[in-house]
């Protein structure tokens, strides 16, 4: 089963470091976002997974900020149940950013059983991209991935993008248009979004709160409709 918008969306947390408190989602949290930026170390957001509108599992994006970087963990997993078989899919991964721009990536997945890995690393003004262990040739840098975890800088998306798929290694150019401002109801609140359309190969419509962080995807996958559907914020912070 490919995954192109599916595999690049998921988050691991791994922080025994952190004391988690957990606060309410909507203006509330905005709120406590704001007051509490001196102290919080992370922000966690729990998704649910549905492929034809039916739960099939969870995704967790944790991103971890201090100053201009953002270190981001993706953990996903699904199982789907069939008369013969059960498929599962496991995803674990991370990505650094720095001043607005992708600087690393290192992502594990197993989709039904099948292993694969993708990377991608910065040095001044080279990426060098991995597949499976094995240098990919590249000729241009990325401005994101297929995680689609965050927006581009608004400079960047006034013209073509080029985005990283973490299922094939490979980059490609496509473009991202604005759909619109959009109210979406989560946990029993109403958070504001603005909608986007991914085109190209691999089209997905995507939807990011002001903090320009993703709230919701749709894609379809194999044939299959594949949801991401944000259910909760918790507030992770260094605070005793």
């Amino acid at each position: 089963m490919r995954n192109t918008g599916f595999c690049g969306v998921w988050i691991v947390l791994s922080s025994a470091w952190m004391t988690i408190h957990s606060t309410a989602f909507g203006d509330e949290l905005v709120e406590n976002r704001r007051s509490n930026a001196s102290s919080q170390s992370a922000e966690i957001r729990d998704f649910e997974v549905r492929v034809d509108n039916k739960p099939a599992g969870t995704h967790r994006l944790t991103i971890k900020t201090t100053g201009d970087t953002h270190e981001v963990a993706f953990q996903t997993d699904v199982k789907m149940d069939f008369l013969v078989y059960a498929y599962v899919f496991k995803f674990r991964g991370t990505e650094v950013w720095r001043a607005g721009r992708l600087e690393n990536t290192d992502i594990h997945c197993e989709d039904g059983g099948k292993k694969r890995s993708f990377s991608l690393k910065t040095e001044g003004d080279v990426q060098q991209v991995a597949f499976n262990g094995k240098p990919v040739a590249t000729t241009s840098s990325a401005l994101m991935t297929t995680a689609y975890w965050r927006l581009p800088s608004a400079e960047s998306r006034k013209k073509t993008l080029t985005i990283a798929d973490v299922d094939t290694g490979q980059t490609r150019s496509t473009t991202l248009n604005a759909v619109g401002k959009t109210t979406i109801s989560s946990s029993g609140q109403m958070l504001e979004c603005r909608h986007f359309k991914i085109e190209g190969p691999s089209p997905a419509e995507l939807w990011f709160d002001d903090q320009d962080r993703l709230v919701r995807q749709k894609s379809v996958e194999v044939g299959h409709q594949l949801e991401l559907r944000l259910k909760g914020i918790r507030i992770a912070s260094n605070d005793p």
